[in-house]
């Protein structure tokens, strides 16, 4: 029996992950079993205009419902839980995670309105061990941006596999949750048979900052400030929201919070005992007119210049009860996601032009990455000595950087393998090899619903936000004009200043009806093309733009 039909064989599939930051999802495949790692979203890109989200594919699980032993969530990001409501439209696994994480996971199943039975959910904490199926899966305390986070030791008929989720060397957390260093240097002296780990920041050198640093950035903040304080992070940074707390109290400072991403992230974290807040440290925002301006900070949400946040109507003075006054600073503590550059900027001129002081992570040690910097994926190399590596979590460049360090570090060369979502990586018998592919993809959401958008969509979507679109309606019988041509533009011409234009276009429009009417039949869905055709062309070489074309024929 070969190595690709022996049913011990391990199959490794990325579907989503490898080759982009964000849509972080795993397969595992043993004995006709699997085993899938994390469930991740990602956001749209600039040019996914109108995409609200965008999910992995999950055509790979079709028809394979009752071969999924589990779905472990390594910790509670967007990027790796967020299209859990999704992939429970076509399966039900067993869902494993942290407490922390499958509050998280609940509170989305809520919002998003999931019907059907509820999921099984199976809590585990660090430490525990869990058989599934072929999968003896024990579950790693690892640092990261939010609570309950863990890596993975998978005990395979191939030997021990690690996955590292999302991870940081951090000795000195908030939350005391440091990487459980000993462990990895146990399970590398018993031998492990592959690591995938975690590439986000491998382009960055030395070390990540520790939270407890963060801490003296924002005291100077706070020490600085004669006015109100407005503070945005990431809702589920359940540190640095402590922190916050911790040091608002110690300037004689009450907190708002405003957004509902905030005000949920912070009722889980208290209700599972990871903020530990007094109720007197609180205050509504009706309250704040009655405020010392010196005594009150505003937690809010809008740290990646989200459209409805509340920085961005601060910013833009829509807010009906918050509002920057010369003097305020505000505090942007977190990372700003790539893409969303441009929108955070924009927030950052405004509040600048009210008046506001703005701190943020360019100019200032005010956020620290939950993703271990180069000298902290060193230590984890050295410690677990792994005879196979795989970089996961990151662009294709982070994925080939990682791949250079692991050679650095002593791992053979042979035995390095970068894959790309859709690979098929088989391990037995100590020997690892790629061969074949499985069904992947990208699969946007947006109003339509899941799915509905493809790249076509997309394309005229971006053509017309471009270009503009213009509209051709002709009454006609038989091919034979009877009225028309009329046209509506948007976003391409002014018509009343685009008379003679529109009049060429018009004269175009009836010689293209007049010849393809000479043909008999009269064939409607080639006139359709033809007329987009020739009236794009005309526009693209009076005036330089190629708008969507929308031919409307009317028989009558």
């Amino acid at each position: 029996m070969t190595p690709l039909n022996d049913p011990n064989t391990l199959k490794i599939i990325p579907l989503g992950g490898l080759g982009e930051i964000g849509l972080n999802m795993m397969a595992l495949e043993c004995q006709g079993r699997l085993l899938i790692i994390d469930c991740g979203l990602m956001f749209p890109e600039d040019f996914m205009l109108g995409v609200d989200v965008v999910i992995p594919d999950f055509s790979f699980l079709d028809g394979r419902s009752e071969d999924i032993e589990a779905l472990v969530l390594t910790h509670a990001h967007e990027d790796h839980i967020g299209a859990v409501p999704y992939l429970l439209r076509r399966h039900r696994p067993r869902i494993v995670g942290s407490r922390m994480t499958l509050a998280f996971l609940e509170n989305d199943l809520l919002e998003k309105r999931v019907n059907g039975a509820p999921p099984s959910l199976e809590t585990v904490s660090y430490g525990d061990k869990r058989q599934y199926g072929p999968f003896n899966v024990e579950f790693v305390q690892v640092s990261h941006s939010i609570h309950g986070g863990f890596a993975l030791a998978i005990d395979t008929p191939q030997g021990v596999i690690i996955h590292t989720g999302d991870f940081k060397i951090d000795h000195t957390p908030f939350d005391g949750e440091t990487t459980d260093l000993t462990r990895f240097a146990e399970l590398g002296e018993r031998g492990v048979a592959c690591l995938m780990s975690d590439s986000t920041n491998i382009e960055r050198t030395g070390y990540t900052i520790s939270e407890r640093d963060i801490s003296l950035e924002l005291e100077n903040a706070f020490h600085n400030c004669q006015s109100r304080i407005f503070v945005t992070l990431f809702a589920s940074n359940l540190q640095r929201v402590q922190q916050i707390f911790d040091i608002a109290a110690r300037f004689g400072r009450r907190v708002a919070l405003n957004g509902r991403s905030i005000v949920e992230s912070f009722r889980i974290g208290r209700s599972l005992g990871a903020l530990k807040i007094r109720d007197d440290q609180l205050m509504e925002l009706s309250e704040l007119d009655a405020v010392d301006r010196r005594k009150a900070v505003i937690v809010c949400t809008g740290s990646q210049g989200e459209p409805m946040s509340v920085l961005n109507r601060i910013a833009g003075n829509n807010h009906k009860q918050l509002e920057i006054e010369p003097g305020d600073t505000v505090i942007l503590s977190s990372k700003i996601i790539p893409g969303n550059e441009r929108a955070v900027t924009n927030i950052i001129n405004e509040l600048y032009r009210r008046g506001a002081e703005v701190i943020y992570e360019t100019i200032s040690k005010i956020h620290t990455s939950g993703h271990a910097h180069q000298e902290e994926l060193k230590v984890l190399l050295r410690l677990i000595k792994p005879k196979h590596f795989v970089p996961i979590h990151g662009e294709y460049r982070h994925l080939v950087q990682h791949a250079k360090l692991a050679k650095s570090m002593g791992v053979a060369e042979q035995n390095i393998l970068v894959l790309e979502d859709g690979d098929v990586m088989y391990l037995h018998g100590g020997v690892a090899r790629l061969n074949g592919r499985a069904p992947c993809g990208r699969v946007y959401v947006d109003g339509l619903g899941v799915g509905d958008v493809g790249n076509i969509v997309l394309t005229d979507r971006r053509l017309m936000s471009e270009d503009g679109a213009i509209t051709c309606a002709v009454a006609h019988r038989d091919g034979g004009v009877v009225s028309g041509p009329y046209f509506k533009s948007k976003g391409l011409v002014y018509e009343p200043e685009y008379a003679e234009l529109l009049e060429e276009a018009k004269q175009l429009v009836l010689v293209t009806m007049k010849t393809i009417a000479a043909t008999k039949p009269f064939d409607a869905e080639l006139a359709r093309n033809e007329l987009a055709r020739v009236v794009r062309r005309l526009f693209s070489k009076r005036i330089g733009r190629r708008p969507i074309v929308i031919p409307v024929l009317m028989e009558v």
